[in-house]
C-alpha cells in the first residue's frame, strides 16, 4: 500500500468514527485505477469561504460560531483529541440544513501521535496557522485549531486574514498583537476573536468554552465564582452536620461505589424499550456514556436503534425518535431516510468491528452482517460494493461459529453463497 492510499485510509478512518452534526462525515472510500479518493456528501452551498467578509449579522456570526466550535469541541474531547491542523472558511461547509460543518480531515492528528509521513510545522495553509506551528519543537495541540478557527472569523468579518499570507510566523517573528476589527460587530464577538487569535496558548478559550459563549451570546461568560465557593460552604456545612450526628461505627468506610456497566447498561435497557420517548432519550444517554467506554452491547444497541432494520422494536424507538424512513414494500424499506442517521449507525458497526471483543461473539457477528447488508443492498447511503461485503460476511462468520446461534451462522452462510451465484 502506498503513502497516498495509507493516508486516504487513516482520513476515512479518522472521520467514519466521529458522528457530530457539525462534521462532514465521508460517504465511501475507494480505489479508482490507483487513485484513493474519497467520497463526501454534497453540499450544494459550498462552503464559507463565499461568506469572506460579508458576515457582519451578530445572530449569524453567533450561529456560526456554535457550530464550528461544537464540532471542534467534539474533536478536542476525544480519547486522544483529533487535531484538525486546517481550519479555514474553505474547510468549513454549508450542509442541506444551513449548518456549518467541518471537512476535510487530511492533515488530522491525534495528540501526541502525529500522522507518519506529516510535517505538522508545514502542513496546513500558512495563513490560518498559528505561531507555535512555526517552532521546531511544535507537538499538536487543540488551541492550534482554536487560533485557526480566530482567524477563520476574522476573515469572514473584515474579508482579510489578520497577518497577511504568513500567517503566525507574522505574529511570531514581530510579536505583534491582532490587527483591530473595524466593522460594526458586538465587542464581545471582537474579544473572543482577539483571544482566538493570542500569541499567549493559555489566552486562547477551549473550543466547549467558546461554545458555551455562543449559546449565551456573551463573551466572556459571566463569573459563577461567587455561586460555587456558595455552594461549596454550604456543603462543607451539611458535610460538618452528618459527621456530627451520625452514630459513629468502628472501622467504617463511607464510600461511592460506581455502578457496574452491567448495572447502567440494564437500566438503560428498561428505559430504552419502554413506549415512552422521553424515557428511551434517557437510556440513549446511558448507552451513550457506556459507548464512550467501548461497551459492545451498548454499542449494537445504538447501531439497532439506527440502523437498517425491519424488527418492530427497531422501528419502535425511530418512531419515538422521530427517525423518519422508506416504508415497506419500497425498494429501500425501512431504511432511515437522512442519511447521516444510516452513516452514524454504519460507524458504531465498523467500531464493533475494531474493538472485536472476544466475550461477545454474537454480538460481533450480528454487527457484521447488518454492516455487509448495507454494501450488498442498493441503498442512498453507500454504492454497492460485494467485495467490502464479503470479507464483512466471512468476519461475521467467524464470530457467528464461535457463539451458539446457530441461525445466524445460517443465514450468513446463505448469503456468502448468494454473492457467488
Amino acid at each position: 500500500m502506498d503513502l497516498g492510499e495509507q493516508r486516504f485510509r487513516e482520513e476515512f478512518k479518522i472521520v467514519f468514527n466521529c458522528h457530530h452534526t457539525n462534521l462532514v462525515q465521508p460517504i465511501n472510500f475507494s480505489i479508482y485505477e490507483g487513485i484513493p479518493f474519497l467520497v463526501l456528501p454534497y453540499c450544494r452551498y459550498g462552503s464559507s469561504e463565499r461568506l469572506q467578509g460579508k458576515i457582519t449579522d451578530k445572530n449569524e456570526l453567533w450561529r456560526y460560531i456554535s457550530d464550528v466550535s461544537s464540532g471542534l469541541a467534539y474533536l478536542h474531547a476525544l480519547n486522544p483529541p483529533i487535531i484538525h491542523h486546517d481550519i479555514k472558511p474553505a474547510n468549513v461547509l454549508i450542509d442541506d440544513n444551513n449548518n456549518y460543518a467541518i471537512t476535510d480531515f487530511g492533515i488530522s492528528s491525534h495528540r501526541g501521535n502525529n500522522r507518519d509521513g506529516y510535517d505538522d510545522n508545514q502542513s496546513g495553509t500558512m495563513a490560518y496557522m498559528a505561531p507555535e506551528r512555526f517552532k521546531e519543537d511544535y507537538e499538536s495541540i487543540p488551541e492550534s485549531d482554536i487560533w485557526s478557527f480566530g482567524a477563520t472569523l476574522y476573515e469572514l468579518i473584515t474579508g482579510r486574514v489578520p497577518f497577511g499570507e504568513n500567517g503566525g510566523t507574522e505574529q511570531l517573528s514581530n510579536n505583534t498583537g491582532c490587527p483591530p476589527i473595524n466593522e460594526n460587530i458586538p465587542s464581545d464577538i471582537k474579544k473572543l476573536i482577539y483571544d482566538c487569535l493570542s500569541a499567549d496558548i493559555s489566552q486562547r478559550p477551549y473550543a466547549s468554552l467558546i461554545n458555551k459563549a455562543a449559546y449565551n451570546k456573551t463573551y466572556p461568560l459571566k463569573n459563577k465564582k461567587p455561586f460555587y465557593v456558595g455552594g461549596g460552604v454550604l456543603f462543607a456545612i451539611i458535610f460538618a452536620l452528618l459527621i456530627i450526628f451520625l452514630p459513629e461505627k468502628e472501622d467504617s468506610v463511607v464510600s461511592i461505589v460506581q455502578p457496574s456497566n452491567e448495572i447502567m447498561f440494564d437500566n438503560a435497557m428498561r428505559l430504552v424499550n419502554s413506549n415512552n420517548a422521553s424515557e428511551l432519550m434517557q437510556g440513549m444517554l446511558i448507552l451513550d456514556t457506556l459507548s464512550a467506554k467501548g461497551y459492545v452491547p451498548a454499542l449494537y444497541e445504538q447501531g439497532y436503534t439506527y440502523g437498517w432494520y425491519e424488527d418492530s422494536a427497531s422501528i419502535s424507538r425511530k418512531n419515538l425518535l422521530n427517525i423518519e424512513y422508506f416504508p415497506k414494500k419500497s425498494e429501500q424499506e425501512y431504511l432511515p431516510k437522512e442519511k447521516q442517521i444510516s452513516i452514524k449507525a454504519m460507524g458504531i458497526f465498523t467500531r464493533i468491528e475494531e474493538i472485536g471483543d472476544p466475550n461477545y461473539p454474537e454480538i460481533n457477528a450480528n454487527a457484521l452482517y447488518r454492516l455487509a447488508c448495507y454494501y450488498v443492498n442498493q441503498n442512498n447511503v453507500f454504492q454497492q460494493d460485494l467485495e467490502r461485503a464479503e470479507i464483512l460476511l466471512k468476519q461475521a462468520l467467524d464470530w457467528s461459529q464461535r457463539g451458539v446461534d446457530e441461525a445466524l451462522t445460517d443465514k450468513i452462510q446463505r448469503n456468502l453463497a448468494a454473492l457467488h451465484e
